[in-house]
């Protein structure tokens, strides 16, 4: 392992550099630890340890403490002695403050999900779970307002994590987040991160487990928003499309297309409370659905309709749903037999998933070019152009 040369003189005053310190220097001398190895002694990722390295100052204090159990840091370097002299109300004014904080924090990370890249969305989002767990851990707050803050927070890096291959981590935080949602009693967060759950499931093309989960789901939609309702229903239609082993998948399929539209046609135009999910599922966004789920069940040019029309509509700022709208009309010319049309929304679209940093839509590029290699249009010279540009093998799924 290579030592590094940073003195303790220079790591003061940094937390993250003082745990570098005496990570490397203080436990097992002359070799230290690994990161792998403090990861598994605070029973956290080796991400999460990468990330606290950086860290100025760590907000958690039993991390601290933790910390200075396991390697021997006097208090002093890690601000600890100053914390235990603080007074209750000067502690419980200062929880509030961080709350207020990290609540504004995650409403703004969701926008930049839909909007931005996901390096910079998911910058510093495990430091503030653990903030918000420790803050949960201590007490004397308000347990439910945490809890929402919380199961929100999961959420987001359950959708960071699927996206990047993740799965198995995917997962975890999503059940956590349902975990927290239950708990709190919050009907909508718990219905999505089950939802959300079966994404994962559908990204696996585990389609039978998806459509299981969706189901269930569904069946919780009766306490539900009613865009909860219709975004948990978009997703069972596709789930049905995608199981074609079932009989009757079509025409659930479709059942389940217009029960959609018909929460999003009759609910209020105005949200009767904010959108605490962040599903940002309109009667406009619908439409893309709609037409991938034609598609799916044999009917490449009627979806191409649905697609072009939520292409029409888009709000443009939407850079995830724009991507995944452009690789969606490129499966559906494939369906058609337009080659040509394909292989320009594929490109366009991996322009804009190179942007996002997002690789399921990258690989989604990749598998759309393997696609055409096995189709009739593979000799074209738009096959090859496509073939140019995603150079890197396909990812493999997990």
């Amino acid at each position: 392992m290579a030592r590094s040369a940073l003195t303790l003189d220079e790591a003061i005053g940094h937390h993250g550099k003082i745990i570098k310190y005496y990570r490397h220097f203080v436990i097992n001398p002359p070799h230290g630890w690994t990161q792998e190895q403090l990861a598994e002694a605070l029973d956290v990722s080796v991400r999460w340890v990468q990330e606290m390295e950086r860290m100025p100052f760590i907000q958690s204090v039993a991390r601290r403490k933790a910390l200075t159990t396991i390697f021997g840091i006097p208090r002093s370097l890690l601000d600890l002695e100053e914390h235990e002299k603080l007074s209750h109300h000067e502690t419980a004014h200062l929880q509030l403050w961080v709350i207020d904080s990290l609540e504004v924090a995650i409403r703004t990370r969701w926008q930049l999900y839909y909007t931005s890249s996901n390096s910079v969305t998911e910058e510093g989002l495990l430091n503030q779970i653990d903030i918000l767990e420790q803050l949960a851990d201590n007490g004397g707050v308000d347990e439910r307002r945490l809890y929402r803050i919380l199961s929100q927070s999961y959420q987001l890096a359950g959708s960071l994590a699927r996206d990047n291959f993740h799965y198995s981590r995917a997962k975890k935080y999503l059940r956590e987040a349902q975990r927290l949602a239950q708990e709190a009693q919050l009907p909508d967060l718990e219905t999505t991160a089950i939802a959300r759950q079966a994404v994962v499931l559908l990204r696996q093309e585990r389609f039978e487990e998806a459509l299981t989960i969706y189901q269930r789901a569904a069946s919780l939609t009766t306490r539900t928003q009613y865009y909860v309702g219709a975004y948990v229903y978009s997703g069972l239609a596709e789930a049905w499309a995608r199981n074609k082993h079932q009989t009757n998948y079509k025409t659930e399929s479709y059942r389940a297309l217009d029960h959609a539209q018909n929460l999003l046609a009759h609910g209020p135009s105005i949200l009767a409370e904010e959108n605490f999910t962040y599903v940002r599922l309109t009667a406009h966004s619908l439409e893309d659905t709609r037409g991938e789920c034609y598609m799916l069940l044999g009917e490449p040019k009627k979806g191409l309709e649905y697609l072009q029309k939520a292409s029409q509509k888009l709000d443009l700022t939407m850079n995830r749903r724009q991507c995944r709208l452009l690789m969606q009309q490129a499966e559906a010319y494939l369906a058609a037999g337009q080659p040509d049309d394909c292989v320009h929304h594929t490109l366009k679209g991996l322009q804009l998933a190179q942007a996002l940093e997002s690789p399921g839509n990258i690989n989604w590029a990749r598998e759309i070019h393997t696609k055409l290699l096995d189709s009739k249009g593979q000799s074209e010279p738009v096959v090859g152009k496509l073939g140019a540009a995603v150079i890197d093998p396909p990812q493999r799924k997990q």
